[in-house]
């Protein structure tokens, strides 16, 4: 792992507002929680994505962060990215266990919500669902692999991710993660995005705009 001191531990995408509430959604977790990220020390984005999550790291005690170089942790390049794209950051449970929840870019912005309600609904209470959808999600028995395309200005990008992170954290066959679509150009020439949110669905299912969870769910349900 990445030695200590070597990331600055105070983050300028944060504010005191902003450690406020990231302690008082921390102060509502009950089980310890991992976030592990692959960190190119070259590389600017990675840095102020281990930033982040190192000042967030001091606002409570249930939440910890690895940081790994490239090419140190090959099961964890394997969970959160394809063809190497970086930054990558994962959420995993005591014994590194993986959720299928991560992100693929610095969720700062409106994505900042996605990942503390995301470590709430898998380490806290967790937000209220009807029985029958989390039936519903825990029942589906095929893998699904879940791409959100943001943008973390867009005003409607952070409910579908934390829609599809909530699946992902109470189905271990669905993976979901969060990607920036601006910093990956190639996703967006493969996909061929002009708009976000833009959700994908095993490489092969897109689904354009905003949705409830219940929308995706459907939508899962008829396509997978």
């Amino acid at each position: 792992m990445i030695a200590p001191g070597t990331i600055p531990e105070v983050s300028p995408l944060l504010d005191e507002d902003m450690r406020k509430q990231i302690g008082d959604v921390f102060s509502k977790l009950h089980q310890d929680v991992w976030l592990l990220t692959i960190v190119d020390l070259k590389d600017e984005k990675c840095v102020e994505l281990a930033s982040l999550l190192k000042d967030m790291e001091r606002q409570g005690e249930k939440v910890h962060v690895e940081l790994y170089e490239p090419g140190e942790n090959l099961s964890l390049e394997e969970d959160l990215t394809d063809g190497g794209h970086l930054p990558a950051l994962g959420i995993y449970r005591e014994g590194h266990v993986y959720t299928g929840q991560s992100f693929l870019g610095v969720p700062g912005g409106k994505e900042l919500n996605s990942l503390l309600i995301a470590l709430y609904n898998t380490a806290g209470t967790g937000q209220a669902m009807e029985d029958q959808v989390k039936k519903r999600i825990q029942a589906i028995d095929k893998p699904v692999n879940i791409e959100v395309f943001v943008s973390l200005a867009c005003h409607h990008c952070a409910q579908m991710v934390i829609s599809c992170l909530r699946m992902a954290a109470l189905n271990p066959g669905i993976r979901a993660q969060m990607v920036d679509a601006n910093l990956f150009p190639d996703y967006v020439k493969k996909y061929g995005i002009e708009r976000v949110p833009m959700t994908v669905i095993n490489d092969a299912h897109t689904l354009m705009g905003g949705k409830s969870l219940e929308e995706v769910l459907d939508f899962i349900e008829k396509t997978v």
